[in-house]
């Protein structure tokens, strides 16, 4: 479909779709980490979300956590800002790694025998986008 379409149409397509991806992961994101301190917080067991943060995201994780939303914004504004060969594949490995950092992390948590809910829903939509945006940075960087 889109192999009929001009480059001038096409590429500012690919950049949206990426741009939209890392948006909604970052959106997602942002849900996960407010997640389970709400839910502790409304049922009023402050000593038990103390201890589920030592653990997730802990104090290193959430350091991770910081660099992770700062890429995540930075890369959005790199697929707008700059559309150079190595910028593209940047963005394009960069989708592929960040993908699976959080595959990977949903999989130990179900290896792990936490159960299914509200923070599966937010982990299946944050791969989701993140196929989203790995098709849109291939795609962007093979129309070059």
């Amino acid at each position: 479909m889109f192999s009929q379409l001009p480059m001038q149409v096409i590429e500012p397509t690919y950049r949206a779709v990426i741009a939209t991806s890392w948006g909604g992961m970052l959106a997602v994101l942002l849900a996960m980490l407010m997640l389970s301190p709400l839910q502790y917080a409304i049922n009023g067991q402050y000593e038990a979300l103390t201890l589920v943060l030592r653990n997730d995201p802990s104090p290193l994780g959430l350091e991770v956590l910081i660099v992770l939303l700062c890429l995540n914004a930075v890369v959005q504004v790199t697929v707008h800002a700059r559309s150079c060969r190595t910028a593209k594949v940047c963005v394009l490995v960069l989708s592929v790694l960040y993908g699976l950092f959080f595959l990977a992390h949903n999989v130990v948590h179900m290896v792990s025998g936490e159960p299914l809910g509200l923070q599966s829903f937010l982990d299946f939509t944050h791969h989701a986008l993140a196929g989203f945006a790995i098709w849109g940075a291939w795609r962007w960087q093979k129309a070059a």
